[in-house]
């Protein structure tokens, strides 16, 4: 019996590792989620701002369309080596995350198999019981 429980502490603190595996991953999943937010928005800016044709002459007169699209093009780099770097991280713990949830259905599967051991020993010994004293009784007889 102290096997089972053994193997439950072991389900246990499988899991609390999957889970804080997940909750890691689902954090880089959401820095992701708003760099790639961050481009989109660059990316509408820049789009607006090259529809619109009086604002354009506006800032072509006094050079501002070469200062906004050089910030335009340096904030977009910036946030696509966060991404790049985002990404890396996001690969290896997704890794993580598999390895973590492999080790919990380990753990489960071994309580499964340990429980239906013991469930066959228990039927086992019984159905021994029985058939000795269904042979006192005829003995006896």
């Amino acid at each position: 019996m102290s096997n089972l429980n053994e193997l439950r502490e072991l389900e246990a603190i499988t899991k609390a590792k999957y889970d804080q595996q997940q909750q890691s991953f689902r954090r880089i999943q959401s820095e992701e989620n708003r760099l790639r937010a961050e481009l989109r928005k660059l990316d509408e800016m820049l789009l607006s701002s090259n529809n619109t044709d009086v604002r354009i002459g506006e800032m072509r007169a006094i050079g501002a369309d070469v200062i906004w699209q050089g910030w335009v093009g340096r904030s977009k780099t910036e946030l696509n080596l966060k991404l790049a770097q985002v990404l890396a991280i996001k690969e290896q713990q997704l890794q993580q995350v598999r390895q973590a949830f492999g080790k919990l259905q380990v753990a489960q599967q071994l309580i499964t198999e340990t429980n239906d051991d013991q469930r066959k020993k228990k039927g086992q010994s019984r159905l021994e019981l029985a058939m000795d004293t269904a042979l006192h009784r005829v003995k006896s007889d």
